[in-house]
């Protein structure tokens, strides 16, 4: 058995339950785990990521911090239950499992804007929609994978593994593939929109269908500049309005976030 060190903080979290365990797998001799846990969903995440990065950088690996970020805050949906992150291979695989409900459709798991969140999650996270994809980006960037699996027992195991060397994987030869048509002959069109009409433009990818209301309170602006937000951003053809007065996320639109989500991975 390992040896554990906990990092609670007495008082802190009491009956609320989110804590995780972080297992450390040296190349010989047992695992060091660790306990940790948080008062909220909002602090849960930038505590644990911030101890999951200190065991990869220990190990000397090379684990993107945005990869486990993502994963760590999409826990929320599991509730944190049962949550372990193994820290592998020196640092450079970081697996991610919970004793939640799992992910009915891992195949689009990954896919921008796609969740079966519930409305109350959206107040405990910074958004729900693009998390995943997120993760993929920053270990593609860094020449990695995140895949996406079921747990034993139920749950779900989200896998963050790079190469050592920071190469790239292997990719068929071109010969093997299929070429895609490209969508955008030079890249997604630019587009003359504010950081704010980004964020404005992500949370109604991440609410499904939204109103200027809900952006409002999301945002902390008034709804006034909520409307004209969404109203430039019909204007470039990135929301369309439905019926009932609220707006989508057009898929021009979905492709700008996934464009401005890769200028964020470093």
């Amino acid at each position: 058995m390992g040896m554990i060190q906990s990092q609670r903080t007495p008082g802190e979290f009491a009956g609320a339950g989110i804590g995780i365990r972080v297992a450390v797998y040296p190349e010989n001799g047992e695992p060091e785990i660790t306990e940790v846990s948080a008062a909220s969903p909002s602090s849960a995440t930038v505590k644990f990521t911030r101890l999951i990065m200190e065991k990869v950088e220990g190990s000397g690996g090379k684990a993107p911090a945005e990869a486990v970020r993502e994963i760590v805050e999409n826990l929320v949906h599991a509730e944190y239950r049962g949550v372990v992150v193994s820290v592998l291979d020196g640092g450079d695989s970081v697996r991610i499992s919970d004793k939640g409900p799992g992910i009915e459709n891992k195949s689009r798991a990954m896919e921008f804007g796609f969740s079966g969140a519930q409305v109350e999650i959206m107040q405990d996270i910074r958004g729900v929609g693009a998390g995943l994809g997120i993760a993929r980006a920053a270990a593609e960037k860094a020449g990695g994978t995140v895949t996406i699996e079921d747990n034993i027992g139920g749950g779900t195991v989200a896998t963050i593994s790079v190469a050592g060397t920071g190469q790239i994987p292997d990719t068929p030869a071109p010969s093997e593939t299929k070429a895609a048509p490209r969508k955008y002959l030079d890249g997604v069109p630019r587009m003359n929109i504010s950081e704010r009409q980004q964020k404005v433009l992500i949370t109604v990818l991440e609410c499904g269908e939204i109103g200027p209301s809900t952006v409002a309170e999301s945002l902390e602006i008034s709804v006034s500049t909520a409307y004209r937000d969404l109203s430039v951003l019909e204007e470039h053809g990135l929301v369309a309005g439905e019926e009932s007065g609220k707006r989508v996320v057009t898929p021009l639109g979905r492709d700008l976030i996934e464009a401005i989500v890769g200028t964020w991975v470093k």
